[in-house]
């Protein structure tokens, strides 16, 4: 792992750079990152402050009404599910109910926004979090906000306890390897959960770094791009090449590429080119977020054993 700063400066500006880059891909003139960007720094603000689910929700609410944690201050788009949520909490007010249940919501908005909340979990609960049960709630309360569920709660799980071992600096195939083996122990032990695991056959296969690019599709759709990142952080040896990597998988990249971004930035040196574009009230805006992050002691990770 990238030991240089603190996980959450990596995670962040790997996340940043990433998703400049895919907008740049989109438009050669840009000013702002993507909601997946703005949710996340929304998401480390809230968490600087400790856990409130009422918190995190008017934060998100900040950033649809008014355009907060966005670079220029304006409007932005993201899934019908978190727009949905949000519009639900703004009227009842209440983030246990704000969260989609249909099955067919099936978009990735709450995975793109799930890194500083692991590295939060890791912070307060220790490497072991995966077998806390107020953690995995906790888990599950924040994707659930707009993502409630069972593909999306498994998918954010996944994705956590992968991030989570290569926190400890397990070996990526070895991290891979016991987060999907903790995630189908866990949830196949729940019913709720066990007709959702059906959708995860791919990633719990054996040799699956090996699996041909081809096999893999870039989209809005939370377990191809789960499954896309995984493989792609799996087989690549730089944060350049991830990025490379990511752009090369058949299909829209666009929202493929920050998530793959946040956790190259655990691993590698992040290349920060993409920031450029991003106006200087937008760069400050990210640094006094991520200093404040740093100094709450809130994502800082409590071990290594």
């Amino acid at each position: 792992m990238n030991h240089s700063q603190t996980a959450l400066t990596n995670s962040t500006y790997g996340l940043i750079n990433a998703d400049c880059v895919a907008e740049l891909s989109q438009n050669d003139h840009i000013s702002d990152w993507s909601s997946a960007t703005s949710l996340s720094l929304a998401t480390i603000a809230s968490l600087t402050r400790g856990y409130s689910l009422n918190h995190l929700m008017d934060q998100f609410t900040a950033w649809y009404a008014r355009g907060d944690y966005t670079a220029n201050r304006s409007a932005q788009m993201v899934d019908r599910t978190t727009i949905r949520s949000i519009e639900h909490y703004m009227i009842n007010h209440d983030p246990f109910s704000s969260g989609s249940h249909a099955t067919d919501d099936i978009d990735n908005g709450a995975l793109l926004r799930i890194m500083p909340v692991v590295l939060y979990l890791n912070s307060q609960y220790g490497s072991d979090f995966i077998s806390n049960s107020a953690a995995m709630l906790s888990l599950h309360q924040v994707t659930g906000l707009t993502h409630n569920q069972p593909t999306a709660l498994i998918t954010n799980s996944i994705y956590a306890f992968f991030v989570n071992q290569l926190l400890i600096d397990q070996h990526p195939v070895d991290a891979f390897e016991t987060a999907i083996d903790a995630a189908y122990d866990y949830y196949s032990k729940h019913q709720i959960f066990q007709e959702a695991l059906s959708a995860f056959e791919q990633l719990n296969t054996p040799d699956f770094k090996n699996t041909a690019m081809s096999q893999l599709t870039a989209s809005n759709d939370a377990v191809e791009t789960l499954t896309a990142c995984i493989w792609i952080v799996l087989n690549a040896s730089s944060y350049p090449e991830a990025l490379e990597m990511a752009q090369d998988i058949t299909g829209d990249t666009t929202t493929l590429m920050p998530l793959v971004g946040t956790t190259a930035g655990l691993l590698f040196e992040s290349n920060l080119d993409g920031m450029d574009h991003i106006q200087k009230y937008g760069r400050s805006m990210v640094k006094r977020i991520i200093t404040a992050g740093n100094r709450s002691y809130h994502f800082e990770q409590l071990s290594f054993n």
